[in-house]
């Protein structure tokens, strides 16, 4: 499901011809946001009549293009409606964590593997198992809390190591890692060499966990999501694209 907004900019030429551009690789941009940055994706559309802004169910805004629009005016739009795209991404959190909830015996992907989630309840003591991951916790237990707290543990105890790792093959060096609980983004690098990366990395299979270390690594080479960053992205990773197909399919499947 899309949720759209249009534009009543029209072709000023009416004579303009184009040829019809392919966006780059990954095709994604951020635009500043009150919370952070915002991810926008810009296409061009042959029969597009107007600059249209939508937000897919990732929370990623999507501008398309007339065949006679310029990128500039596009992120101009764009821009221009950054609290409308914050509006829709809060509201598609709040439906989220409204209808979410962990039952037990449902299946959880650790790594990659769907998991089943067993409970053990005591009458003062609650034992939650996923995969290898368990923990105890008071009675009656908060299955959400305690599922997303063994794999936010899991998380802050391996994704640095696997990080710095990387960054050290790859010679780059890197500040701060921290772990954080980001819901429209697998990771961010800010200018400092300071890298965030969601918890629910842990989630995926390793393969896509380290295309996600590997984007945010090449940040600290082309700041962009330029032609040129995903050249660099490439030469790391080579079947990235594969990745990012496993995200767009299964990523909402993630806690």
């Amino acid at each position: 499901m899309f949720v759209s907004y249009t534009a009543s900019v029209r072709d000023p030429s009416k004579q303009l011809q184009l040829p019809l551009l392919a966006p780059p690789p990954g095709g994604e941009e951020y635009l500043p946001g009150r919370c952070g940055p915002l991810p926008v994706q810009f296409v061009r559309h042959p029969r597009a009549r107007r600059y249209l802004l939508r937000i897919n169910t990732q929370g990623v805004a999507r501008v398309t293009m007339p065949r006679w629009g310029r990128r500039a005016e596009a992120r101009a739009f764009a821009e221009a409606h950054v609290a409308w795209i914050e509006r829709q991404r809060a509201r598609q959190l709040q439906r989220a964590e409204a209808t979410r909830r962990i039952a037990p015996g449902e299946l959880v992907l650790f790594y990659g593997i769907a998991c089943p989630l067993t409970v053990h309840a005591g009458d003062v003591i609650t034992r939650v198992s996923l995969g290898e991951l368990s923990c105890e916790v008071p009675a009656p237990a908060d299955l959400d809390q305690a599922v997303r707290a063994m794999l936010r543990g899991r998380a802050a105890r391996e994704l640095p190591t696997r990080l710095h790792t990387l960054a050290a093959h790859y010679g780059l060096t890197v500040s701060r890692v921290t772990i954080r609980d980001q819901h429209t983004r697998w990771g961010s690098c800010s200018p400092r060499g300071q890298i965030s990366l969601n918890w629910r990395l842990v989630q995926m299979p390793e393969s896509v966990r380290d295309y996600v270390l590997v984007h945010e690594l090449m940040h600290l080479r082309v700041a962009n999501h330029s032609r040129r960053f995903w050249v660099q992205v490439a030469a790391a990773c080579p079947e990235y694209e594969l990745a990012r197909a496993w995200l767009r399919r299964h990523g909402r499947e993630l806690l």
